[in-house]
Order: structure tokens, then sequence, then C-alpha cells
């Protein structure tokens, strides 16, 4: 594997009761949660930046909770991608920035997440891309068809951001475009067999050169999931683990 190709595999979201006792222990505080996380698995998907703003003490804390290789995969907030004439963009994503630099070496992906509502509108990204930070690493993930097209992929890629692939979803989108790759796995039951499948893949692009970001769904199995499609590649490959704090 290329130097530098890494793995990051985790869930969306982190801080869910009804873990205790599958992956947390029965009687971790709340508080403890994220450092336990991050003890095991190399990155989470943070939502709840798509409902509000957090507030800069909130991340402070994530960011101080965790290892420096974990990475936080932040949701651009709804303001930008649930509403089709995007007023006060620039001020909207001038917040986003703000937030986003609050988790200083430890950001990973800033995701861009538009509704199935939402059909191919090229103006959008016209207006987004200029004021995306040079330094981003940028993902989108389209659940409307008309979105899921070669030259559609092409522009992405020209911008230098990632597709989101949602395995599971009703559009999933393409897969593999990008120069990293973002995959949403959002199927309620994952088989040895399937894992094993998406192991080989994921392999592929590491091969490649390309760092990958996986993301299971909150269920209780999630993390589990997430432990298991890392074992696997870790199998093939050196990719590291998460340390142990």
């Amino acid at each position: 594997m290329p130097a530098g190709a890494q793995l990051f595999v985790g869930t969306s979201g982190f801080s869910y009761s009804g873990w205790r006792g599958s992956f947390y222990p029965k009687g971790l505080k709340a508080k403890d949660m994220l450092g336990y996380y991050a003890g095991r698995l190399r990155t989470v998907e943070v939502n709840t930046t798509f409902y509000r703003t957090q507030p800069e003490d909130v991340v402070a804390g994530w960011v101080a909770a965790v290892p420096a290789d974990f990475r936080f995969a932040v949701k651009a907030h709804r303001r930008i991608t649930h509403n089709r004439r995007m007023p006060n963009l620039e001020e909207a994503l001038r917040i986003l920035a703000m937030e986003a630099a609050g988790f200083g070496e430890r950001l990973g992906p800033v995701l861009f997440q538009f509704p199935p509502t939402a059909p191919f509108d090229e103006s959008r990204l016209r207006r987004i891309a200029p004021l995306l930070p040079s330094h981003w690493r940028v993902a989108f993930q389209f659940r409307h068809r008309s979105w899921h097209t070669p030259q559609v992929a092409d522009l992405i890629e020209r911008m230098g951001a990632a597709l989101v692939h949602g395995d599971g979803e009703k559009e999933p989108g393409p897969l593999g475009r990008g120069p990293f790759i973002y995959l949403r796995l959002r199927r309620e039951t994952y088989s040895s067999q399937r894992l094993t499948a998406w192991s080989r893949r994921i392999i592929g692009y590491l091969e490649a050169g390309r760092d990958v970001y996986v993301y299971f769904k909150h269920e209780q199995l999630g993390p589990v999931y997430a432990e298991r499609l890392a074992a696997r590649v870790r199998t093939s490959f050196r990719v590291p683990a998460a340390p142990a704090l």
C-alpha cells in the first residue's frame, strides 16, 4: 500500500445510551463515551452540526477527548444544503468554517449532504465551490438520481472533492469517485460475506493511494460492524488501529 494511504472507520455519531452493554461498558458515563469510542475506532461523523452550530467549548472538549490521529467528519448545516436558494450562503459558510477550524488537525472531511427532494442544479455547486477553504477535504452526497451522472462526478472531482456512496440507500450514488473515498454504510445488517466484500474493495482504494472514510449507521451493531470491517482490512495491510487511551 502506498505510504500515506489511511483507513478511518467509525459510525455516524457516538453518544448513544443504547450502546451500553454491547459496545460501551454498562456503567460508562455520557461524558466519557467519546474517549472510550476513540480508543477503539479512528473517526466519527458528527451530525449535530447539521442541525445547529456547536459552541466552541463543546468542540474543544471533543478534540481533547481523542488522540492526535483521530478524525471528525463534520456535516454542513442544513441551511446550506436543504434550502435551494441558499440565502446568506457566504455567512453560512463563514460560520461553518469557524466551527470546523475548532477541530484543528483532527478535522476530517466536511460533508455536504443534499436531500432526496433536491434535483440537479449545477448553479448550487458553482456558488459553493469558491467559498470552500482550500485545505478542506470536501465530500458531497446527492440523494436525487438526477445528480448521479458521469458529468456531475467529473465536476465534483475537478473541484477536488469526493462523491459519497450511500450503501443501502434508495439512491446510493456513484462509487469510487474522488481523491479520497467516503462511504456511508446504511444497511441494518452486514453479513460476514458483505463485510469481506467491502474490505476487498477498500483495500483496492488503499492500494491506489486514496484514504478511505467509512461510517456505519448508529444502530446498536454499528460500532461492532465498524470494528469488524477495520479488522478485516488490517489482516491484509498494516493500517493503524485506534490507539488505546
